[in-house]
């Protein structure tokens, strides 16, 4: 709580610190895409995007982002494509519409890699630049090894004994509701 407080107030104060100095870096480092912070949220990290796509298709409404989190809590760092899928559907009773939200984190086989890849270097770059400390870990390590018996920082202690989570939801950030589709 203490971490994150402290993160907050200094974002609130618009005091310079690691984490704004890199954002304004990576602004520069994405060229023509937006990037979006997300470090507000209550989490001990920092999160941010760079935005690739956004795509509305009848019902279906896609945002596709190169996400870098740097948690407070380690001195390790992850990106990876977020690709975040709402399905709007009708409900026949009360004819509400309803939104289905899918989320799958990948990286070298996303079709937009390629073209992603020097920005994603980069930002990678800035990132090591501001945090020295900090190392790369794969998104795929972090996804897929799972800590059971225990409830990560913004999480219900309803949830303890109904399925493990993902180190990722223990260190680096709370944004997932369950564990997305990974693929590497």
């Amino acid at each position: 709580m203490e971490i994150i407080e402290k993160k907050i107030s200094a974002m609130i104060a618009g005091e310079q610190t690691a984490g704004s100095t890199l954002l304004d870096s990576i602004r520069v480092s994405a060229g023509d895409y937006e990037v979006v912070d997300l470090s507000s949220r209550q989490f001990p990290c920092y999160s941010m995007g760079s935005l690739y796509e956004e795509d509305n298709s009848g019902d279906l409404n896609r945002r596709t982002l190169v996400m870098f989190t740097i948690p407070l809590l380690c001195n390790c760092y992850t990106y990876y494509i977020h690709d975040f899928y709402r399905v709007l559907s009708q409900t026949a009773i009360a004819q509400c519409r309803k939104v289905y939200p899918i989320d799958s984190v990948s990286l070298e086989n996303h079709v937009v890699f390629g073209n992603m890849k020097p920005v994603i270097e980069r930002i990678a770059l800035e990132i090591e630049k501001f945090f020295p400390e900090h190392r790369y870990v794969n998104h795929i390590q972090l996804f897929n090894n799972g800590v059971a018996g225990a409830v990560p920082y913004s999480k219900t202690v309803d949830d303890i004994h109904t399925h493990p989570y993902s180190i990722y939801h223990f260190l680096f950030d709370g944004f997932f509701a369950e564990n997305p589709f990974v693929m590497p």
